[in-house]
């Protein structure tokens, strides 16, 4: 609009102002929704981005819940059928075991430590994970006792 002034009348002074003035204005306000746009875009980026950590830790978590439930049926089974088993069966039940439980006992423990040293308390994941270290512990614990029986059994 201010441009089909000028074409209009050229030399008279009054619109040449006027033209700049809202030149001047229109670009103050396009500044203004920028600036808006921008702050609801940073946000809605923001939130996506929050999504996207929340579905990965539920996918940990899903891995390792998976990977905790199949080592735990592993080691029943070991126990169960270890009568029947021969020593190179024996072993690769517990080589299967700690394949599946080593890994899981060293994702929570850097879990932890990197939660604990950044001082983020309040996160949900850290006590979920303060808790999954029970039953990781409690096989280390079943396999020591295990093993123990197994060497004075022996003796």
């Amino acid at each position: 609009m201010a441009t089909l002034l000028l074409l209009i009348n050229p030399l008279d002074s009054d619109y040449i102002i006027w033209a700049q003035q809202e030149a001047v204005l229109g670009q103050e306000s396009s500044e203004n929704i920028t600036d808006g746009t921008a702050n609801r875009l940073d946000t809605i980026i923001e939130l996506l981005e929050q999504g996207k950590q929340g579905s990965i830790i539920q996918l940990y978590l899903t891995i390792i819940v998976f990977m905790m439930g199949l080592a735990f049926v592993i080691f029943g089974l070991y126990i169960g059928q270890e009568h029947k088993l021969s020593a190179f069966t024996r072993r690769l039940y517990l080589i299967a075991y700690f394949a599946l439980i080593v890994p899981i006992t060293v994702i929570l423990v850097r879990y932890i430590a990197i939660a604990l040293s950044s001082g983020s308390l309040d996160d949900p994941v850290l006590l979920v994970a303060l808790l999954l270290i029970i039953p990781v512990t409690a096989s280390y614990v079943l396999m020591m006792v295990k093993s123990r029986h197994d060497i004075l059994g022996q003796s």
